[in-house]
């Protein structure tokens, strides 16, 4: 793996603790200067580079030598360039061009001045490049560090040789710095802090979404504990008062640009105060280097074995971060604190590697195109014209050659198997994956790799062409389709450069063109295959694969290659490589954080699809979003991603603000000013749900699940609703199933379908509606093999339909109702029993009878409703009430409801066995049947008061005529 743990051994001289030197001139005897190192790709790597202030100085000096010189170059190159124009204005003769005036030699001197400048620009970009580590130098390894002080040079790598100028410059500041704040050492944190000037450092943490003064403001504080050289251990005011003195100038610069000769000019003043207390009279003692320490070698040393063991040329700055992070624990506590762990590290430098290296591919491939041929004929003009394969073809190198296909990601693996097959001699590879994860993709990858020649000898110098299935058969009988087929495979044969490629390549097994007769043209391929009369690469489906193509002839005769839906870490990457496209196009910005929330949604939400391909749908629809929205700052945050997808599917997925969390954490309070008693079921529920809104929950498992237990009408439904409307902000979000329908075998294929196209209810809905609520209503009497799906889905949250379909059930709510055991809990009730202890004996005694123990336990609560009492009654009808007098004021009528006659009425609608369902009956004809007759009548009419007297009878008060 290209970022994964290499582990390595350092070793460290005992004598010189790993710093190669004894004092300050003389080396140590014991490793000859090596002093710490390791080793690895048959070499030992160590770091030699040593810095002073004379060479940091030299260098300084040397750079700004450099940079004059060329600017003295090119402006004589300018000159020489206007000179020119000047002979033109003057004399413009051209045979005078070759002569010696003084305006022609001033041209050619500046030509050479330019060509000289581009002769030291390439010299300084292959300098310190990264050598071969492939050769083995030494039979046996140096077991002593005798043995490897004299051991060839060659054998020995000094790590420095490679970092690229910007690199070393980075190691200058940072010994520079430890230097002005009397630091004896520089460690990690100084390197960390020096690389923070870099552009691509910047742009990368601003990708990351990291204040990065913040992140300034942190590395500063830790550097605050390192004290002076000679400054005692509990005297570190002086170094922290400059510090602090520098973050607070930070925040009064207005272009807040990382100045780190400002930064080093506050800590040399404080550090030299520091030394004024130290008794050797305020001096420095002479003769003290500055060396780097051990933990930033072993981190400079990794830095340059990855990008060796990645084929690199350099190491630039931005390769130090995942080193920084692995060997300084401070810098992984900073970067966690600002939200950064190594995931991201590892994502974010992948994306700035993709992004160069599609860079690279386009100056590269343009390059290398030049020589592909752009027609039918290869270049040893040994190829045979194909018209009928061209006609019902798409030349799929042309458009590599021409630039116009996708950057493929993280399909190493399927592209090298599909050219192991061909070195093999298996002319017939079939890749086996669903629509969406990035079957044509590889196509694309092979077809740029061949286009550059980088590809096996047997690939190279061909065409590669996608059969259009669709164009072969239109319009043709049986015999014209086999004709048309035969002609292109003599054609493929004949002209011995093309690799045919057929997308979706069940379409010709067993196909039907034109009349009741059958053609299987697969038997066609399979054939000219096994006879090596072409080379063919094609794609199926793995439902397709099974249902018509595993044991056909067509089967046996080419390799499959599985290609797999990438990992979440593989998707980030592949939407990494889009970005730099899309941004440019729509003018936005992506940061880390919203591509990580576009594939964490997408996976979590949308099921239907598959990733990458829904990953980059959404990518480019947020884009067009934020694009065309009425700010300035067009940046695609988490929250637009949220937005996004919540239109998808219908689920609210914003973050939850302040008034949600205090509803949420208020639940029972929400509840009860629609439900009435119950208590313990309340609270139950409302604990789950926060549980489940704040994601502490598996996630693989529907939001929650609950059994309600209890005798009817005492509220088990209307809770249920009372969960859809705070929940899923919508009452109507229930898919209501009686479970009583459901007490046959044959109702399993009722719930999910079956194979021959009968759709299911539950399936078909929870697919439509993937965020509702679940109401199964009498649970007990549904047949046990319905039971055993509902077992499936509490467990895994998903459920396969009758068309093979997965259906996803992580974004509902399951509320099973059952009247079992409800005379057990009323008699327990009368006799003062808790609600644990009934519980318990309604699981035992009654439950475990009508349901299976697994079952039963797989639910995140089981709820016992109790029966209601006379003055429950009286509440809910209360509440009944008072919906009454909302839709009757809205008819511009009042209505008024005396306590005792709602007690009355209430008296009348109690029944034990049956709660509150006889008050909804006996409501509706005392109440709203007479008062629809009374508006019928013409006996009430706006403004009216309608009164619910003190018997329980309905009278009008007529209001004054206006």
């Amino acid at each position: 793996m290209r970022y994964s743990n290499l582990d390595l051994q350092f070793i460290t001289c005992p004598t010189c603790k790993g710093a190669g030197k004894k004092d300050k001139h003389e080396s140590c005897l014991e490793c000859g200067h090596l002093g710490l190192g390791v080793f690895s790709l048959n070499r030992f790597f160590y770091w030699k580079i040593k810095f002073n202030k004379k060479i940091v100085k030299f260098n300084k000096f040397k750079y700004f030598l450099n940079k004059v010189f060329n600017i003295i170059l090119y402006i004589f190159g300018v000159f020489g360039a206007a000179s020119l124009v000047f002979w033109f204005l003057k004399d413009g003769n051209i045979e005078s061009f070759s002569k010696p005036y003084p305006a022609i030699l001033l041209f050619w001197l500046g030509m050479l001045a330019l060509m000289f400048a581009y002769y030291r620009a390439s010299l300084k970009k292959s300098a310190n490049m990264i050598g071969d580590t492939t050769k083995k130098i030494l039979n046996q390894t140096p077991n002593n560090w005798s043995e490897l002080k004299q051991a060839k040079n060659s054998f020995k790598v000094d790590v420095a040789s490679g970092f690229s100028q910007d690199a070393l410059k980075v190691i200058e500041r940072s010994f520079t710095l430890a230097d002005k704040l009397g630091h004896s050492k520089v460690e990690i944190l100084h390197l960390l802090s020096s690389l923070l000037v870099e552009s691509t450092i910047k742009s990368f943490f601003t990708r990351l979404n990291v204040d990065q003064d913040k992140l300034k403001n942190k590395i500063i504080n830790q550097l605050s504990l390192f004290s002076t050289d000679d400054l005692r251990k509990n005297d570190f005011s002086t170094t922290t008062a400059a510090l602090a003195s520098i973050s607070k100038s930070k925040k009064s610069n207005k272009d807040n640009d990382y100045n780190p000769n400002a930064v080093q000019s506050e800590m040399t003043k404080y550090a030299r105060e520091a030394n004024l207390k130290i008794k050797n009279g305020g001096k420095r003692k002479k003769g003290k280097i500055i060396t780097i320490s051990n933990s930033a070698k072993k981190a400079l040393i990794e830095t340059y074995l990855r990008i060796c063991m990645q084929d690199g040329k350099q190491v630039e700055p931005l390769n130090f971060l995942l080193s920084f992070e692995i060997y300084d624990k401070s810098v992984s506590e900073i970067l966690y604190d600002l939200g950064v762990d190594r995931e991201k590290i590892i994502n974010c430098l992948e994306w700035f590697r993709i992004d160069k290296e599609i860079s690279n591919r386009k100056k590269f491939h343009g390059k290398l195109a030049k020589f592909k041929p752009g027609g039918i004929m290869d270049r040893a003009y040994t190829a045979v014209a194909t018209p009928i394969l061209d006609h019902f073809s798409i030349d799929i190198t042309k458009k590599a050659k021409l630039g116009q296909l996708d950057f493929c990601v993280n399909r190493e693996k399927e592209i090298g198997k599909v050219f192991e097959n061909l070195i093999s001699g298996k002319l017939g590879s079939l890749l086996v994956g669903e629509f969406g994860v990035g079957k044509n993709t590889i196509i694309s990858a092979i077809a740029q790799l061949m286009v550059e020649e980088r590809v096996p000898r047997l690939m190279r110098d061909k065409r590669l062409l996608r059969l259009d299935i669709a164009r072969l058969v239109s319009g043709a009988n049986i015999d014209e389709v086999q004709e048309r087929l035969l002609v292109i495979i003599d054609e493929i044969n004949r002209a011995g450069n093309i690799i045919l490629y057929i997308e979706n390549v069940e379409n010709i097994v067993g196909i039907e063109v034109g009349t009741s007769e059958s053609l299987d043209l697969s038997e066609v391929l399979s054939g000219a295959i096994s006879r090596n009369l072409l080379c063919c690469i094609a794609s199926t489906t793995s439902q397709n694969y099974t249902k018509y193509i595993e044991g056909s002839t067509l089967g046996n005769v080419m390799s499959r290659i599985k290609v797999n839906e990438p990992s979440n870490r593989q998707a980030i990457q592949i939407l990494e490589s889009k970005v730099s496209s899309i941004e440019s196009k729509y003018k936005v910005y992506f940061s880390y954080n919203a591509l990580e929330r576009i594939v964490y949604l997408s996976d979590k939400y949308i099921h239907d699809k598959k990733i990458p391909q829904k990953a980059v749908e959404i990518l480019e629809s947020v884009a067009v979003k934020v694009s065309r929205a009425d700010k300035k700052n067009k940046v695609v945050s988490k929250e637009d991603v949220a937005n996004i997808v919540s239109n998808i599917t219908g689920i609210p997925l914003v973050k939850i603000d302040e008034d949600e969390s205090k509803k949420l954490l208020n639940l029972e309070s929400e509840i009860h000013k629609r439900m009435i008693g119950q208590v313990d079921a309340v609270n139950n529920v409302a604990s789950s749900l926060r549980r489940a809104r704040v994601e502490l929950r598996e996630g693989k498992r529907p939001i929650a699940s609950f059994l309600f237990l209890g005798p009817t009408g005492v509220g088990k439904t209307e809770l249920a609703k009372i969960i859809s409307e705070i929940y899923f902000n919508d009452e109507k979000s229930i898919i209501r199933l009686d479970m009583s329908e459901y007490q046959h075998i044959d109702s399993v294929k009722k719930m999910i379908g079956s194979a021959d196209g009968v759709l299911g209810y539950l399936a078909e809905a929870v697919r439509k509606s993937p965020f509702a609520l679940i109401l199964l209503d009498e649970f007990e009497k549904a047949n046990p093999k319905i039971m055993d799906l509902f077992l499936q889905i509490i467990n895994n949250g998903r459920l396969t339909d009758g068309q093979g379909r997965i259906v996803d059930f992580t974004n509902c709510i399951i509320v099973a109702t059952s009247n079992a055991g409800s005379a057990y809990i009323q008699e327990q009730i009368s006799i003062r029993v808790d609600v644990k202890t009934i519980q318990k004996g309604l699981i035992n005694e009654h439950i475990n009878k009508v349901m299976k123990p697994e079952l039963i336990n797989r639910f995140d609560g089981l709820i016992v409703f109790k029966p209601l009492t006379l003055q429950n009654v009286a509440d809910i009808a209360k509440l009944m009430l008072k919906k009454i007098e909302k839709m009757i004021n809205s008819k511009g009528i009042s209505f008024y409801a005396e306590d005792q006659g709602i007690m009355e009425l209430s008296k009348l609608g109690f029944d034990p066995a049956f709660g509150a369902r006889p008050l909804r009956r006996l409501l509706q004809q005392k109440v709203e049947n007479v008062i629809a007759d009374k508006i019928l009548s013409g006996a009430i009419s706006r403004r009216d008061i309608i009164v619910l007297n003190k018997d329980g009878n309905i009278e009008v008060e007529k209001a004054r005529k206006i």
